[in-house]
């Protein structure tokens, strides 16, 4: 897809625009991730729709804004936000998140439900993990560029707990593989075990799920890229929303 850079307000975000039709299916990636991360799970789908994968500030080609102080999931849904404003892309929109992506995506759902009518959410990261351990991580750096933002994660976990209600949205949280975290190397997640990762992961995406009236999925391959590893099963869940937004009524 080709990339063009959009305005959000002084810094230009790089953006890929493909296909035609409704409704747009717009792709918020994990960190430091770009649109490349989902282009198994895009060659995969079955429906033919308007695909939007963008890349956050400080991001591959995407530039950087004035103020580079770590910032919220929520200053990056705001961020999300002017983009669409700018590319006058409207909706009906299905948003699709992975990992700190995926945060991102659940505060914008929140905060601007108005034309959305799908809402995925792909091994959405557990913010509160990085303050239960030993050694809190107080933020969590969104990208490997020589200048790069961050997340507070203070503040994200706050917004993301104000955002875990049930929405008016159809979503469907994905979680990666039961045992997959028995492949981690545990030492930074002190004084968790391996084990305790494991439970706990599965039990967070659960939650999330009963928190946001979700459907729930788990992966049967691979690690956190899900999209990358097991793509169909993003794929065939968001074609479901694709198929049922197309479904509605006018006005519903």
């Amino acid at each position: 897809m080709a990339t063009t850079k959009f305005d959000v307000g002084g810094y230009k975000l790089a953006t890929e625009i493909s296909g035609e039709g409704t409704p747009t299916v717009v792709f918020s990636s994990g960190s430091g991730d770009a649109g490349e991360s989902w282009e198994a799970a895009i060659s995969a789908l079955r429906s033919s729709t308007t695909i939007l994968t963008y890349a956050r500030a400080g991001i591959a080609d995407s530039e950087m804004p004035s103020d580079t102080s770590p910032r919220s999931v929520g200053a990056a849904a705001d961020e999300l936000h002017r983009l669409l404003v700018t590319t006058e892309i409207a909706g009906p929109l299905i948003l699709v998140g992975h990992s700190l992506g995926a945060l991102v995506a659940l505060t914008f759902a929140a905060q601007r439900p108005q034309g959305l009518v799908g809402l995925v959410l792909v091994d959405a990261t557990d913010i509160n993990l990085n303050l239960d351990i030993e050694e809190p991580r107080l933020f969590a750096d969104d990208g490997d560029r020589d200048d790069y933002m961050s997340f507070d994660v203070r503040a994200s976990a706050a917004e993301v707990t104000r955002s875990r209600r049930h929405l008016d949205v159809p979503t469907v949280v994905i979680a990666s593989r039961v045992h997959r975290w028995l492949e981690v190397n545990p030492e930074p997640w002190r004084p968790f075990t391996r084990s305790d990762l494991d439970e706990r992961w599965q039990r967070h995406h659960q939650s999330l799920a009963a928190d946001l009236g979700a459907t729930h999925k788990v992966a049967r391959r691979g690690g956190h890229y899900v999209q990358k590893d097991d793509p169909t099963i993003v794929s065939e869940t968001i074609d479901d929303l694709i198929d049922a937004a197309r479904k509605r009524p006018a006005g519903g």
